[in-house]
């Protein structure tokens, strides 16, 4: 072999081995930064004093850009004029813009204004504090807030303090101090001055820190909030954040002065409902054509009374049904005679004239698409009045079926009940009714016996809505339960004082199950329960309306009160579960009732 042919080998390998290494070593770019900015450096440094100048200045890690800074920075006490925030380099400078009041305390306070330029990594609400006097103020007003019906905690909403107690601050005034709460719904004030506060919570929607759209939750504080010591070993972030971490470990760590100067600090104490006012004034939303003469009216708020006065083609008079949803606040029209014209009505509401509307009830428009129920498929002839099961086989609720529309009219001699024994198929003339004004729920009314077979039986045509639609055979087989397939709770309800209570029994979608009223204490059992996981529910109803309320700012109403049982009660068939259910306890100690769960297999 000559060297040339030597030479050639000799590249064909290296270049395979190169090949080789370039694919082992495809570049991934790294680990994606999640981490947020970093403060390297401060001017004036943080918490300091004697400050005359007008400019702060925070160095950071690295290159940042601000998140909506007019909405998201906050200076406390406030400022007549905004500040201008400007991005040089790292660093972002603040330029206060204002003729600063002497020996005050100043925070301002960054929610997630300030993000890393490449990967967007938001740096956590932030204080800058610093002081025009000689000291920095040292008190601190911490607390929660919850959803005042879900008792859920609510994170990023913000909380105010105002110096002034008058009715309607949070309205007109725009706060003293300003933070918002954390993942637990927790808030902590820190370096404010000594005094009394009005407290409120906020979930502000156009962000103008002032409470002016109904819409937006809110929550306060019923008496003056008194600012507490803050203790000297609070441990504080480059950007002088406390976190409540960091105050729970300072009180442990700190001296017995220090605890028993922080020991009246209780998070539960201050702890703000948040609730959306009720809106008292009743809007209609609009009309949804559904199907067959069914038209549908959606309203915000509460519907007590409907009606649709008819204006022209007074000759024809225009009848209908109505039928509320569980909230009243949507209507459904079914219309039993029409006339194909084109109707101006009245829209007369809780004896209100709403609207004038002007339609024609028998004919779809051109926009509706048809909608289907019950157990219907497209190739289902368009005369059929349709239906659904509702419940069948339940020892505690009677069997039931719900048409699509209507019924007019109905054949009482074609319909039967078969109940199949061991050898013989007993043949029974059973007694039905509808439940409903409307006549759609249809039900059928017999003693079922446990653990049988049961055929409802109508013949085609017994049934007859009011524009011609007739039914289909109708075969319901079912076969009812036994007592033992259920599971059943019996709870003892234990109150701190007398007054008008609703008791709910929810399901594990905390939709309920069973509502009772009660003035004292009570027990109630719960029977015939599904298998599943409940929760217990009270409702201190102090205006007797049996609902709950929501507060009024304005007229410093906090919402009613609600309570939940602690534990998630799981019901298994043939199982007994008896708790008891103490509101004193919950109230007196933040939560906790204290009760040890007892099971009884029956």
């Amino acid at each position: 072999m000559n060297y040339r042919h030597q030479h050639k080998i000799y590249l064909l390998i290296l270049s395979v081995l190169l090949c080789s290494c370039y694919q082992q070593a495809v570049l991934t770019g790294g680990e994606k930064d999640v981490a947020p900015p970093q403060i390297l450096k401060q001017e004036p440094e943080n918490k300091a004093t004697n400050f005359k100048g007008t400019t702060l200045k925070i160095q950071f890690d690295e290159y940042v850009e601000l998140n909506n800074p007019s909405e998201n920075f906050y200076v406390s006490p406030p400022l007549k004029e905004m500040p201008e925030y400007t991005l040089k380099g790292k660093s972002l400078v603040i330029n206060l813009n204002n003729t600063l009041e002497p020996n005050t305390t100043y925070t301002v306070f960054s929610n997630e204004a300030i993000k890393d330029l490449h990967e967007g990594n938001m740096m956590p609400p932030t204080s800058f504090i610093f002081s025009t006097g000689d000291y920095v103020d040292s008190m601190m007003i911490a607390g929660n807030v919850i959803d005042a019906f879900t008792l859920q905690p609510k994170e990023k909403t913000a909380v105010m303090l105002y110096k002034q107690n008058e009715d309607s601050v949070l309205m007109k005034e725009l706060p003293y101090y300003l933070t918002f709460t954390d993942k637990k719904g927790q808030f902590l004030f820190t370096n404010i001055a000594d005094g009394e506060y009005h407290l409120c919570a906020l979930v502000d929607k156009n962000r103008n820190n002032i409470y002016d759209q109904k819409d937006e939750l809110v929550a306060f504080s019923s008496e003056p909030v008194k600012a507490q010591f803050m203790p000297q070993k609070i441990t504080l972030d480059t950007a002088g954040l406390a976190s409540l971490d960091s105050l729970q470990l300072a009180l442990r760590d700190s001296t017995q002065r220090v605890l028993d100067s922080a020991s009246k600090i209780d998070y539960q104490t201050n702890t703000l409902l948040l609730f959306e006012e009720a809106d008292t004034v009743l809007r209609f939303i609009k009309r949804e054509y559904v199907e067959n003469h069914n038209h549908k009216f959606i309203f915000k708020g509460k519907v007590s009374s409907f009606a649709l006065h008819q204006l022209n083609f007074l000759d024809t008079a225009i009848t209908y049904l109505t039928e509320y949803n569980l909230t009243r606040d949507t209507v459904n029209v079914y219309f039993t005679q029409v006339s194909n014209n084109i109707i101006d009505f009245e829209l007369i509401v809780n004896d209100t004239i709403l609207d004038t509307l002007y339609f024609n009830p028998a004919v779809k428009p051109k926009s509706a698409s048809r909608s289907r129920r019950g157990n219907t498929s497209e190739d289902e002839p368009k005369n059929v009045l349709v239906y659904k099961e509702i419940t069948k086989g339940e020892l505690n609720r009677l069997p039931a079926i719900r048409f699509s529309e209507p019924v007019k009219n109905y054949d009482t001699a074609k319909w039967t009940l078969f109940e199949f024994q061991k050898n013989d198929t007993l043949n029974f003339p059973v007694q039905c009714y509808f439940s409903d004004s409307c006549r759609r729920t249809f039900i059928i009314d017999y003693p079922f016996k446990e653990k049988t077979n049961y055929q409802f039986f109508s013949s085609d045509s017994t049934f007859w809505s009011y524009y011609e639609l007739t039914n289909d055979t109708i075969k319901l087989n079912f076969t009812t339960k036994s007592a033992k397939d259920y599971g059943s709770l019996k709870i003892k309800y234990e109150f701190f004082e007398d007054n008008n209570y609703i008791l709910q029994l929810l399901n594990d979608k905390l939709e309920v199950v069973q509502e009772d009223l009660s003035t004292y204490n009570t027990s109630i059992s719960y029977n015939y329960l599904q298998q599943g996981k409940y929760r217990l529910r009270v409702i201190v109803d102090g205006n007797n309306n049996q609902k709950w309320d929501a507060g009024n700012y304005v007229q410093r109403l906090q919402p009613e009160r609600v309570f939940y049982f602690e534990k998630t009660l799981e019901v298994m068939p043939n199982w007994k579960i008896e708790e008891t259910f103490s509101v004193r306890t919950i109230a007196e100690e933040d939560g906790s009732s204290g009760i040890e769960n007892e099971e009884v297999k029956e």
